[in-house]
């Protein structure tokens, strides 16, 4: 279950990118045209409409080419396209332009992640975190978890999700690799707790209702451990963890 990190993107504020009071009416008025095609290029992308997010984007970054958040966005995007060398350079300028543009660094420390790059994505996260007027740290912080997570440096990965956690306690990507960290060392109470706050903040899937089998069975509660079972079962019959349950009663999650 292991998320791409990228999941945690957010993407920009585009109310960051109007002008202020201190511009003469022409840069007000260019700063406003970045700013409106930022926010159209912005509702394309989460619709998944690509195409229509790049002519935003190219009509925004004509018109100022060093834009932080149109940066940002088209960074987003060249990264959804999988070109790396172009997404990179965007999400440089990005963080150049404006270095209290912490989406930018969480972004830019998420797409490093992803490219194997982790002590790289960590300076970025570390940025994004610090910057006291960034309004999801919570972000970065799970963010940087789940790259340390990907590259098996659980107690790294643990401190980054318990940091995202005091932010906001009822993140699911956090609460579930919280409760897999904490089963996988043998604090089998802890991953239980994780797996109870889990279920109290999310919906049922078939990789948390296995480990909260393999938990149950760990602590010897036999009416629990059933009770995870037919959820799984019932819900998700063919899956391949309901299968892993048929199949064995040993072993740790995968």
């Amino acid at each position: 279950m292991l998320a791409r990190v990228a999941s945690a993107l957010l993407l920009v504020s585009t109310a960051a990118c109007v002008s202020d009071g201190a511009r003469n009416p022409d840069e007000s008025k260019r700063a406003q045209l970045v700013a409106t095609n930022v926010q159209l290029a912005n509702g394309y992308l989460q619709r998944g409409q690509l195409e229509f997010a790049k002519e935003k984007l190219d009509k925004a970054l004509a018109i100022d080419s060093d834009d932080s958040q149109a940066n940002n966005m088209m960074a987003v995007l060249q990264w959804r396209f999988k070109d790396y060398a172009a997404a990179e350079e965007h999400f440089r300028r990005a963080v150049a332009e404006d270095k209290k543009n912490a989406e930018a660094q969480n972004n830019f420390g998420a797409f490093l992640c992803e490219r194997n790059r982790v002590d790289e994505a960590e300076t970025w996260f570390r940025k994004a975190v610090a910057n006291p007027l960034y309004k999801t740290p919570a972000a970065a912080y799970e963010n940087a978890a789940l790259c340390f997570y990907k590259e098996k440096s659980y107690a790294k990965a643990e401190g980054n999700f318990r940091e995202a956690l005091a932010i906001d306690t009822r993140l699911p990507n956090s609460l579930y690799y919280m409760a897999r960290i904490t089963y996988d060392s043998g604090r089998t109470l802890a991953s239980r707790g994780f797996l109870q706050r889990y279920f109290q903040a999310a919906q049922d899937t078939p990789q948390v209702l296995l480990l909260a089998v393999r938990v149950e069975r760990a602590l010897k509660n036999k009416n629990e451990e059933a009770s995870y079972a037919l959820r799984l079962r019932g819900k998700f019959p063919t899956s391949p963890e309901a299968q892993q349950l048929s199949e064995s009663k040993d072993g740790k999650t995968g």
